[in-house]
């Protein structure tokens, strides 16, 4: 190999281009997930299972063929807008952070009032963050889902934010 040094020229003998595509990853199976959860500390034997299920039951994740978890636009759409408005709702620190005070707590070396109270104060100032952001949430749902006005259902505003209500 030749010494080259900053400033030389260099012949150019050859120069390809090539077409290609890289594909995404595959899905997340149920497996993959409990392996991140228990890699983030995050739940617990018995509530990994119901996380899952909650997923599942709320429609943010479908189960395909190998138990592959794919998320349905609901799911795909509140992942873009929480990534929007607040990224630590997406990850998974929070969550266990949370779960580490808990341990603490269930050790006898933090106090529940204190992790209590820090924790609603942190989640408190994080919802009205949210609530004071929601208008992006809102324009992600417009794009991917017909809007409650265009459905003809009578609806009613809030109030307090505006948004439609169904009756």
């Amino acid at each position: 190999m030749p010494q080259v040094k900053e400033g030389d020229k260099l012949d150019i003998k050859e120069a390809k281009l090539s077409d290609r595509q890289t594909s995404p990853p595959g899905y997340l199976t149920e497996s993959d997930l409990i392996t991140l959860m228990e890699k983030h500390g995050i739940g617990t034997d018995a509530s990994i299972p119901v996380h899952i299920n909650n997923i599942c039951t709320r429609n943010y994740v479908t189960i395909e063929s190998g138990r592959r978890l794919v998320p349905t636009n609901l799911g795909i759409v509140l992942v873009h807008g929480y990534l929007k408005i607040d990224p630590d709702l997406v990850k998974p620190t929070m969550r266990s952070a949370v779960e580490k005070q808990l341990d603490l707590i269930a050790h006898g070396k933090a106090d529940f009032q204190s992790v209590l109270n820090h924790t609603l104060e942190v989640f408190k100032r994080k919802f009205l963050y949210f609530v004071k952001h929601v208008e992006g949430m809102d324009q992600l749902f417009e794009v991917s889902f017909s809007s409650l006005a265009d459905s003809g259902r009578p609806f009613s505003r809030c109030g307090k934010c505006r948004r439609y209500m169904k009756l």
